[in-house]
């Protein structure tokens, strides 16, 4: 065996190692990426809200007072990103814009969908 031969089986050896590591190295760095995303979407499943009760969140009693938030709403096409749209285009035809009153419970937050006016101030829509 020459020294050129011994060299290139060498170089050959080298490289074969430099992809193995290369290999290993990414799928070291695959595997942790799949291992956090594994964990923050546990922790998120686990920390979401419960979907509550309205009864029994009144029944706790607010953390706060409740927040009201006035929409503005003077087009057909302003409601579509309302949460109740149809409560928000009723309040439309009377000339009312829709209105949400939130209270804030230990349980989570409560949403009371109804119109607003100065005059008038929050009222509900009967259903």
């Amino acid at each position: 065996m020459s020294i050129s031969e011994n060299t290139q089986s060498a170089s050959s050896r080298m490289k074969k190692n430099s992809h193995f590591k290369k290999k290993i190295s990414k799928f070291f760095i695959f595997t942790v990426l799949i291992g956090v995303f594994i964990l923050e979407s546990s922790f998120s499943i686990l920390s979401q809200p419960k979907i509550q009760d309205p009864a029994r969140s009144l029944a706790e009693g607010p953390e706060s007072k409740p927040l009201l938030r006035v929409f503005p709403s003077f087009r057909k096409e302003e409601c579509d990103w309302a949460i109740r749209w149809d409560i928000c285009l009723s309040c439309m035809k009377l000339g009312r814009r829709y209105a949400q009153k939130i209270h804030f419970y230990p349980s989570g937050p409560y949403r009371e969908h109804g119109c607003y006016s100065e005059k008038e101030g929050f009222f509900l829509m009967e259903e």
